[in-house]
């Protein structure tokens, strides 16, 4: 019987599509019984495959790198988070939310701002611009600049998809699949919608999550879009592990959450304070912290 090595790149209801290892051969294939019952089976997901006759099965699913709830995918090595100056405005809670998943994932962020052409003559988006760079950029985080529309950036973005995984994230309406369109040159396999005049918020364009091989070892997810966003697997006391402006503060307290504390005992706040960490963003953080608190307490209440 022949064993197969690949990657799976689209479920089809129980049909597993897999792209075979050194190989651009795809195969369908289902999963047997036992493997069904290890736990949900993911786009990424590395599979041992058999052939029986004419048809194939899953033996085995390998241990994976991590795993998302939220777009459902695992073996993720990086997340082009992509945010659009201009409509919509980019949602900074959730790019903070994005980030910290990211971190506790040990997967890496990189910011893809979209539609910067609309920056030149928008006093907004040239703000919402320079901040990115200056509080984001200071974090270390990569920064792209892009515009699907105009074919700016697109080649630089491409060059850090090479031997990667990398799954797309964002709101609605920002650009995702526009992007993958430029990047996979597959435009009838990838729906790109318009943005909702009334609104202003992007419609659901993207149906279902995908894996497309850019190259022999380069992959990309185009994942549907969304416009909330829950860190399931982060709790409030940890959330400030995933800051890095807090690393180097040095508070009273080892256990200092950075929210109910004072000044006095906080280095978090007193830094904040100076403007030596940005204050939109710790805002935020107290924001997305009280939130996690408040789901916590109403699971164990």
């Amino acid at each position: 019987m022949e064993k197969i090595i690949g990657k799976i790149i689209r479920i089809d209801l129980d049909i597993y599509i897999i792209k075979v290892e050194n190989s651009s051969d795809i195969i369908c294939a289902k999963a047997r019984g036992n493997v069904k019952k290890q736990g949900n089976i993911l786009v990424g997901d590395i599979v041992e495959v058999e052939k029986i006759d004419l048809d194939y099965m899953i033996l085995s699913v390998r241990e994976r790198k991590n795993s998302l709830i939220r777009p459902p995918v695992s073996n993720i090595d990086q997340m082009i988070i992509v945010v659009s100056v201009g409509a919509p405005a980019p949602d900074y809670i959730l790019l903070d939310k994005q980030i910290a998943l990211c971190l506790e994932k040990n997967i890496i962020p990189i910011i893809c701002i979209n539609k910067i052409d609309l920056a030149e003559d928008d006093e907004n988006a040239q703000n919402d611009l320079e901040y990115i760079k200056k509080v984001y950029g200071n974090l270390g985080i990569k920064i792209v600049y892009v515009s699907a529309l105009k074919n700016q950036g697109i080649d630089e973005l491409r060059k850090l998809l090479i031997s990667k995984t990398s799954t797309f994230s964002g709101n609605s309406g920002v650009g995702k699949s526009s992007i993958t369109k430029e990047i996979t040159d597959i435009s009838e396999e990838v729906e790109v919608g318009n943005i909702g005049q009334k609104s202003k918020r992007g419609k659901h364009t993207t149906k279902s999550v995908r894996l497309y091989a850019i190259t022999s070892n380069s992959y990309i997810l185009d994942t549907p879009g969304f416009s909330s966003y829950e860190l399931y697997d982060v709790e409030h006391r940890e959330l400030r592990n995933y800051y890095p402006e807090f690393k180097e503060c040095v508070c009273d307290y080892d256990d200092c959450a950075h929210v109910i504390e004072s000044e006095k005992v906080c280095d978090v706040k007193r830094k904040v304070k100076d403007e030596n960490i940005d204050c939109g963003r710790y805002e935020r953080y107290v924001y997305i912290y009280n939130k996690l608190k408040e789901k916590y307490d109403r699971r164990y209440k």
